[in-house]
Formats: C-alpha cells, sequence, structure tokens
C-alpha cells in the first residue's frame, strides 16, 4: 500500500503545483480542470518514467534523498528535452527545462518522503499512526 499511496502523490504534487499556479494566473475556475489534465499527465511520468527508477534503486538499496530528488529532476527534463531537442538553446527554453526539472523533483522527493514515513526504506521508523 505504502508504494500505491507514494505513487498517486509523487504525480499529485506536482500536478498540484501546476494547476495552483495556472488558476493564480487566469482564473481560479481553471484549478479542477487543470489539476485533472496534469495529474494524468504527472502519473503517466511517474508509472512510466519513475516507477522503474524507484524499483530499480529499491533493489540497489540506495534509499538517499538527494539521490531520488536529482532522478525526478532528471525526469521532469528528459521528455521535455527531448520534444525540444531540435529547438536552439536559448534562455526560455532553459528556464522551461529547469521548471520541469523542479516539478519533476517535487514529485519525487513527495514519492520519497511517503515512503520514508510509511517506514518502507531501510533504516526509516515506521509511522506511529
Amino acid at each position: 500500500m505504502p508504494w500505491i499511496g507514494a505513487t498517486l502523490l509523487g504525480a499529485l504534487v506536482p500536478a498540484a503545483i501546476v494547476s495552483v499556479v495556472l488558476a493564480w494566473q487566469e482564473s481560479a475556475a481553471l484549478l479542477l480542470p487543470a489539476l485533472s489534465f496534469a495529474f494524468i499527465i504527472t502519473l503517466g511520468h511517474t508509472l512510466i518514467l519513475g516507477l522503474p527508477v524507484a524499483l530499480f534503486y529499491r533493489a540497489k538499496r540506495w534509499h538517499r534523498p538527494e539521490l531520488a530528488v536529482a532522478t525526478g529532476f532528471l525526469i521532469g527534463v528528459v521528455p521535455v528535452g527531448v520534444l525540444g531537442w531540435r529547438i536552439p538553446v536559448w534562455p526560455g527554453y532553459l528556464l522551461i527545462l529547469v521548471l520541469f526539472g523542479g516539478l519533476g523533483a517535487s514529485g519525487a522527493l513527495a514519492f520519497w518522503l511517503t515512503l520514508r514515513r510509511a517506514g518502507v526504506l531501510d533504516g526509516a521508523p515506521a509511522s506511529s499512526e
């Protein structure tokens, strides 16, 4: 169960960030539709890219948070980088990569914290609740 919760939270956190920013910039009425759409995208990233990496890290017993965040950053950057590989490097494009990397890092941190709190990671104290 902790892995399912961690996967869902890992997808929900970046989707919520995108939705709140969009609703703040455009209209509060966009919050729910944006959250739904963003969650579908982030859940796909989480399942296709993030979960296999997390399972690999689990098998290797690599449980450091900075590794999870750095990998999450790459998982956020790679799809955007692949889609825009023909775009000349310009500051706006680099900013987009950093923003998507930050979203990936936030999802990875939520994933890691959920597993840590549940006591799934080696040496992690189990939740007392």
